[in-house]
């Protein structure tokens, strides 16, 4: 009929107007609903997207046209409505049907969980009440696209401070079912089961896949909480209605959770013991390169060894910072010992040309430490020439040479710690692991935060932001844990590393400097 009624009218006369186009001048053009017209704007319509929008509609049962509403008009002229497009969208499309409300199988108190977020998305604060998920929506419709799910926030410095509950509860209740409420059927439950199940079941294990990759220490410190996460996890495998990746992935799991713990703070004790007898190596029989390797070995095997708990409330400044912090004590005392070595080392040479060789020794063990990564062994030897008694002997420096005076200029520049360290961390992101930053560097950053964010929000909330911002750090800290060294272990070289018998406390050192350059009045 549309096509009888666009021949008739094309042999009568039409008016002029501003308004009137030709279809064909309509079609290269954006449709009408990309176009988004000002609120209040008379909305001008083509005829022929109104019969063509309103034939889609009448397939559908619904003819898209109010009452008494006029239909016919020349096809190449605009039909003007009067509306806002809020009611030109209704006029057209009909009211939208409203989602009936979510109800969940736990009524609101005020212990329950409340989220807050920040404008621009994030999550920004929490209350610290009971641990209560609520995973089980009724009433949801099937072709709903909101996702069920299990959110899991760990601060343990605020479970420590301002919650009993353990993370076997909290383990416990994430994982344990949840009862309907009593005026919702029975009948209900199996099609709601079989639309969170296997979605929240992927979701808990890939929850369950992230803790015991990344924090394994919680299960092999909590037996209780291991023997629950194992439990779930059969129980899982024994499961006949769950997809095979579902039971693939709880597998997996479960070998992870059954594997012999690793005794490897038991190897790194031994590896720091040091024998009773002196070495018989020194900085004359041993070349630089071997230094250079085993001090980054013994340097990595430490700094892998620290766990992400130890960066949290600054434990290592505690008073039972041995057992809270152990292995970032060992990391310190390490770099301790290590640049008193080097001072001790140069001192103690009785001639100016053994000296002198001493500090191109050392200087070429940090130009190699440099280009291994090791940020730290960097800084060791830097420390080393910067300390009172070594940088006293004027008459010693200058008879060093200009190259070797280059070179430690150089080295000196990576690891300043102007602008907060500012050329080392650059050049930490320019590198490729594997990698060991200088420690102290992030502990600044964290006593920085830990000193000058709150826990909590003015509100009494935790305080996510601050979170973030130590999670943050300690995530690049282990990035740098992952990639270990290809480096051989030597021992007669750790043994000379790791000789106390050689150092000097700081005031023989300073006493010894000014034998061999007294004060000049």
């Amino acid at each position: 009929c549309h096509e009888s009624q666009h021949t008739a009218d094309t042999d009568e006369p039409r008016p002029k107007s501003r308004s009137s186009s030709t279809v064909s001048s309509l079609q290269p053009q954006k449709t009408l609903m990309d176009r988004r017209p000002s609120a209040g704007a008379n909305i001008q319509i083509p005829h022929a997207a109104l019969c063509q929008h309103r034939h889609s509609l009448q397939l559908n049962g619904d003819s898209g046209f109010p009452r008494g509403g006029s239909e016919r008009s020349s096809p190449r002229s605009f039909h003007r409505v009067q509306k806002t497009p809020e009611k030109t969208r209704k006029h057209l499309f009909g009211t939208p049907q409203k989602e009936p409300p979510r109800r969940f199988s736990e009524s609101d108190d005020d212990m329950s969980l409340s989220l807050y977020t920040t404008p621009r998305g994030s999550l920004g604060g929490s209350s610290l009440g009971t641990m209560s998920p609520r995973a089980s929506i009724q009433q949801e419709p099937i072709h709903c696209s909101s996702k069920v799910g299990v959110v899991i926030t760990s601060y343990r410095q605020s479970q420590r401070r301002s919650s009993t509950s353990t993370a076997a509860a909290a383990f416990a209740i994430a994982t344990s079912g949840s009862s309907n409420p009593r005026d919702e059927p029975p009948e209900s439950t199996s099609r709601k089961e079989s639309i969170v199940s296997s979605p929240a079941t992927m979701r808990v294990l890939n929850v369950l896949r992230h803790w015991i990759s990344k924090h394994f220490q919680d299960f092999e410190q909590d037996s209780n909480l291991r023997d629950q996460a194992k439990g779930f996890l059969e129980e899982i495998t024994s499961l006949p209605s769950l997809l095979p990746s579902e039971h693939r992935s709880a597998s997996q799991l479960l070998r992870l959770l059954s594997r012999e713990n690793q005794d490897l703070d038991g190897e790194l004790k031994n590896l720091l013991t040091r024998s009773l007898t002196p070495s018989k190596d020194n900085i004359e029989t041993l070349s630089a390169l071997e230094i250079a390797e085993q001090m980054t070995y013994l340097d990595h095997q430490i700094f892998v060894n620290i766990r992400s708990e130890e960066f949290l409330g600054q434990a290592w400044m505690k008073s039972n910072k041995e057992t809270k912090a152990e292995h970032i004590i060992q990391m310190t005392k390490r770099f301790n010992d290590g640049s008193r070595l080097i001072s001790s080392e140069i001192i103690s040479r009785s001639s100016m040309a053994s000296r002198i060789a001493a500090i191109e020794k050392w200087t070429a063990v940090a130009d190699i430490c440099r280009c291994l990564h090791n940020f730290n062994g960097v800084l060791q030897v830097c420390a080393a020439f910067t300390n009172a008694s070594v940088f006293r002997l004027k008459k010693t420096w200058d008879k060093v040479p200009k190259t070797i005076k280059h070179t430690i200029t150089k080295l000196q520049a990576v690891v300043c710690s102007d602008c907060r360290f500012r050329a080392m961390r650059d050049a930490l992101h320019r590198c490729d692991p594997p990698c060991i930053p200088y420690l102290g560097m992030y502990l600044t950053d964290l006593s920085f935060i830990e000193e000058g964010t709150p826990d909590f929000t003015q509100d009494r909330l935790l305080n996510f932001s601050k979170m973030r911002m130590v999670a943050h750090v300690i995530r690049e800290i282990r990035h740098f844990q992952q990639t270990p060294y290809k480096i051989v272990h030597i021992s007669r070289v750790t043994e000379y590393l790791l000789d106390t018998s050689l150092l000097l406390d700081d005031e023989e050192l300073y006493r010894r400097s000014l034998q061999i350059e007294p004060r000049t009045s």
